[in-house]
């Protein structure tokens, strides 16, 4: 059984740049916020970042090592930050085209692609930016 973390922020961000190719272990810019999935240790983390308040969005990035994290009250309980917490309207997150499996897994949380950014992490690598709106969330989750 996984189970949230939320008390080792920097921890678990320094995880997820480490498990997120296109990051290349270097760390998230500017302040941020990380919530981590774990059984006897870190099996995923998610990190808020580029938070605009005056626009109700964030961006996120998503890293993990199993898919036994995936589970609906898990996700729910991740995202309910942004959505809650912070009073986003949108969350949202970039994945290079080539990362089949984050781009599968972030359709089955949940996620609508809205733009392609060209040679976003390189020449011919493009970015799918994916997005989901606080409606979407309480129709597929709940409300809170």
């Amino acid at each position: 059984m996984a189970d949230l973390v939320y008390s080792q922020s920097a921890e678990i961000a320094e995880w997820v740049a480490q498990n997120i190719p296109d990051i290349d272990g270097q760390g998230f810019d500017g302040p941020v916020a990380a919530i981590g999935v774990a059984t006897d240790r870190i099996i995923a983390g998610v990190v808020f970042h580029d938070y605009q308040k005056q626009y109700g969005t964030i961006q996120l990035s998503m890293a993990a090592t199993s898919p036994m994290w995936a589970r609906q009250e898990i996700i729910k309980g991740l995202l309910a930050y942004p959505f809650y917490q912070l009073d986003c309207f949108k969350i949202w997150t970039a994945t290079s085209r080539f990362n089949d499996r984050a781009l599968k897994v972030n359709k089955h949380v949940g996620f609508t692609q809205e733009a392609v950014l060209a040679h976003q992490f390189g020449k011919q690598n493009h970015a799918v930016v994916m997005r989901m709106l606080k409606p979407d969330f309480e129709k597929r989750y709940g409300e809170n």
